[in-house]
């Protein structure tokens, strides 16, 4: 992983930190491997592409959430 460590691990609950949801990690990327186009429609809050990002299945939904390591926390309950 380049040195990188993740703070969360495939499987583990998390919710963001600015839009409330919560969910489950399914899958994590050492660092952002999205398009610079979705990266600027998408990330509005400008989170840094060298850190860890992650695939999110959102809680009640039937979509998946590509998030940043800083717009996470960790929660026993989902």
């Amino acid at each position: 992983m380049n040195g990188t460590t993740c703070k969360y691990s495939i499987g583990q609950l998390i919710q963001h930190v600015l839009f409330d949801y919560r969910g489950v990690i399914v899958d994590v990327d050492p660092f952002f491997q999205g398009t610079e186009e979705w990266y600027d429609k998408m990330a509005r809050s400008k989170p840094p592409k060298d850190q860890p990002w992650y695939h999110v299945v959102v809680h009640d939904a039937t979509h998946m959430t590509y998030v940043a390591e800083r717009n996470l926390i960790g929660t026993k309950y989902c």
